[in-house]
C-alpha cells in the first residue's frame, strides 16, 4: 500500500504522520524545536526513520513526501510554490528520501477540503482559512488553481474595508489586515478566545463580503471556512457571513453560493500535507 509522509509546518511547531490513499492519518510524531534549530529540520531525519519502521505495521511504504508551510504572514512564510517551499524541500529531499512538494497551508487546507471535507466532490469552490494568516486556495473544474508562480488563492487580500488597517504586503483593508488572529485581538484589545457578539458579527462580515468577490468572479457557489477564528466564532461569524453572500451575490450564476464550516477529520493540517504530496506525485507521473 502506497502511503504518503506528510509534514506540517506552522510557526515553531512541526507535526509529522503518516496518511494513506484515502485521507487517513495512521501515524503521528510531533516537535517543538527552539528557534536555533534551523525550523526544526535536524530534528526530523529520527522521526521520519520512526515513521518509516511504522509504516509497516499497516503494509504499507512511503513514496511520496507532502508538506504544508504556514506561519504567521502569509506573504512569507506560506508562499505557495515560490522560494519558501522551494527552500523546504530542498532542506527536506534528503531526509526523507522520497520527492517532496511542498505548498503553501491555505492551499493545502483546499486541498484537504475537497479530497476528504465538505467540498468532496465538487468541482468548484473556495477555501478560505481564518488563523495567524488568513490564506486560502480556489478550485475550477476539479483542480486547484496555481497561477502563474503557484501563488493563486491569496483571499487573503481581497480588500474588504476601502482604506481599512494597513496589511503586511503594503495594500490597506486586507481580509489579512481585518480578520486575522492578530488583527482581530489589536483591533478589539482582546483576546480571540473572548470575542463579542459585535466582533463575531462584523468578522462574519468581513469574510462574506471576500466571499461574495470570489464567487462573483470565478462563478462559485461554494466557499469552505476553518482555520482558528472560524472554530472560535462558529455560528455567528458563519450566520452574518452567509447574511452578507446573499447580500452581495446577485448575479444570476452567484445566487445562492453558501459559506460553510469545514469538514477534513483532524490532524487537518496533516491531511492537507499529504494531499500536496498526493497531489505532486500525480503531476510527476
Amino acid at each position: 500500500m502506497d502511503l504518503a509522509l506528510a509534514i506540517e509546518l506552522e510557526g515553531s511547531r512541526i507535526a509529522l504522520g503518516v496518511v494513506n490513499r484515502a485521507g487517513k492519518v495512521l501515524e503521528t510524531e510531533f516537535a517543538e524545536p527552539d528557534d536555533s534549530s534551523a525550523r526544526g529540520f535536524d530534528l526530523l531525519a529520527p522521526a521520519v526513520q520512526r515513521l518509516r519502521e511504522r509504516a509497516t505495521r499497516h503494509a504499507g511504504e512511503i513514496v511520496v513526501a507532502g508538506v504544508s508551510v504556514g506561519g504567521g504572514d502569509d506573504l512569507e512564510s506560506d508562499g505557495g510554490d515560490d522560494a519558501s517551499a522551494a527552500r523546504v524541500r530542498e532542506r527536506l529531499a534528503d531526509v526523507v528520501g522520497v520527492a517532496v512538494h511542498a505548498d503553501s497551508a491555505g492551499r493545502a487546507f483546499a486541498l484537504s477540503e475537497g479530497w476528504v471535507g465538505a467540498a468532496k466532490g465538487v468541482d468548484y469552490f473556495a477555501a478560505l482559512k481564518l488563523d495567524d494568516a488568513v490564506s486560502g486556495g480556489i478550485v475550477l473544474d476539479g483542480r486547484m488553481l496555481d497561477g502563474g508562480l503557484g501563488r493563486a488563492g491569496r483571499l487573503g487580500h481581497v480588500i474588504v474595508v476601502p482604506d481599512g488597517r494597513r496589511c503586511g504586503c503594503g495594500a490597506r483593508g486586507c481580509l489579512q489586515a481585518e480578520v486575522s488572529i492578530a488583527a482581530i485581538e489589536s483591533s478589539t484589545g482582546r483576546p480571540l478566545t473572548e470575542p463579542s457578539y459585535d466582533v463575531m458579527r462584523h468578522v462574519g462580515r468581513l469574510v462574506g463580503r471576500a466571499a461574495a468577490s470570489v464567487a462573483n468572479l470565478l462563478d462559485l457557489r461554494l466557499i469552505v471556512c476553518g482555520g482558528r477564528v472560524a472554530r472560535e466564532y462558529s455560528s455567528t461569524m458563519y450566520l452574518a457571513a452567509q447574511e452578507e453572500l446573499d447580500a452581495s451575490c446577485r448575479l444570476s450564476f452567484s445566487q445562492g453560493a453558501r459559506i460553510v464550516s469545514a469538514r477534513t477529520p483532524e490532524p487537518s493540517g496533516l491531511v492537507g500535507a499529504a494531499a500536496v504530496g498526493w497531489r505532486g506525485l500525480a503531476k510527476e507521473r
